[in-house]
């Protein structure tokens, strides 16, 4: 390993002129920094421990511009700013059971608006933990990305931008198998409270227990794929004094995704394609995550049946693909596009105002990189949602399809 010698000092302190000749020289030891090249590159020993850590991040400034159909000007702002800084920390140290690792995605973020997807609120700061992690013997603890998840809208930028598949970062206890040859499978058991899309009454209620999370994932030459399923609780303890119940007690949802790398069209470039569909767990299929849906409309893991006082589950599906293509080392595009359908109950479409309905979205981005570690990006997403029956907007109007558009224009640096 090498050696980098990080400085040998020696001061001469001075207190006054007369005492300064009877002032010892007074040498620190010399101190080193060895490379960890175990790990790849950026990772460095931590002086005094056989831990290698690896500091980086990056620093990202977005402006946003969209429109919404189905909204007053008044209340969206059409254009807005965000910036944010990250840290992340990976520190890794070899064990006689492997890799003990902990990893962490620190993010603070300012702009207008923070949480509200119509970016508008007036300027402030949100510290989040994107992630937080400890990997040992094959398990994970910690807040990840959800083992469900596969493509996970990669390619797709900004901090506000559209969600086109299942992509969610929960809190997590998981074991993954290596089987070797590019094959692993990983049992999971997750917080979904975040995945949550609650009932048509209005209320959230969290399961006692965590979902279970099961995929199984190779990664190849060629490219890859994930099969993954997820099992959660319906909860409706929150309405036991009112004698509601919930037809079913389970919701479900499975994922299927393909990864092809693409040489002969360009170095680097690559094509997804995922479906995903779910029954009472709506919130693992992105039907939510293109911002053209009323909030009125907007997909439920449970619909209320005022004929029978029950809740009955509502079902979703999409697919989504996206396609990034290299025109120069410096210079590539990304084109995405996705379609869902959400299905609610008969019930809640006769009696509770609600329509079946289809999403679609379709976007691109230009990306420059002029040096490494520097990326400039324009990218713009159309979403549209078009319902069966005519629905009533949040100013008392019928309409029968509801568009948003967005344009982001960033700069990432990273280190």
């Amino acid at each position: 390993m090498k050696n980098i010698l990080l400085g040998s000092v020696a001061g001469l302190a001075m207190v006054g002129t007369a005492a300064a000749a009877d002032l010892p020289v007074k040498a620190k030891a010399a101190e080193y920094v060895k490379i960890c090249s175990t790990y790849g590159a950026g990772f460095y020993y931590i002086p005094g421990t056989d831990t290698c850590l690896k500091v980086g991040g990056f620093v990202q400034a977005d402006y946003y511009y969209q429109d919404y159909d189905y909204l007053n000007n008044a209340d969206f702002q059409s254009s807005y700013f965000r910036t944010r800084g990250t840290i992340r920390l990976d520190a890794r140290t070899q064990t006689e059971y492997g890799t003990l690792r902990s990893f962490i995605d620190l993010r603070a973020t300012y702009g207008d608006g923070l949480g509200n997807v119509y970016g508008d609120g007036g300027d402030s700061t949100a510290l989040n933990l994107d992630k937080g992690y400890i990997q040992f013997a094959g398990f994970t603890f910690g807040k990840v990305q959800s083992f469900f998840d596969y493509y996970a809208d990669n390619n797709v930028w900004g901090f506000d931008s559209p969600a086109l598949t299942a992509d969610t970062n929960v809190t997590a206890a998981a074991y993954t198998a290596d089987f070797g040859g590019g094959f692993t499978a990983t049992i999971s058991i997750e917080d979904d409270s975040s995945r949550s899309n609650g009932d048509s009454l209005g209320n959230v209620a969290q399961p006692d227990i965590p979902a279970l999370i099961g995929n199984i994932n190779y990664e190849g030459e060629w490219g890859g794929f994930q099969i993954a399923g997820a099992v959660r609780q319906l909860d409706d303890s929150y309405y036991d004094p009112f004698g509601i119940t919930t037809d079913d007690s389970v919701g479900w949802a499975v994922l299927g995704g393909v990864k092809f790398n693409l040489p002969t069209l360009g170095e680097g470039d690559t094509l997804y394609i995922e479906g995903a569909y779910g029954s009472g767990a709506v919130g693992y299929t992105g039907i939510n995550g293109g911002f053209s849906t009323i909030s009125g409309q907007l997909a439920q893991d449970l619909y209320y049946n005022s004929v029978t006082n029950t809740l009955e589950t509502g079902d979703a599906w999409t697919i989504a693909a996206e396609l990034t293509h290299f025109f120069t080392p410096q210079v590539f595009g990304v084109l995405y596009g996705n379609y869902g359908q959400l299905s609610a109950p008969s019930a809640a479409v006769d009696f509770g105002g609600y329509s079946d309905y289809n999403i679609w979205s379709l976007g691109g981005s230009l990306n420059w990189s002029p040096v490494k570690n520097l990326l400039f990006v324009a990218q713009y997403t159309f979403m549209q949602t078009d319902y069966d029956n005519p629905v009533l907007n949040d100013y008392g109007s019928f309409i029968d399809s509801s568009n948003a558009q967005q344009v982001i224009l960033s700069v990432r640096r990273t280190f």
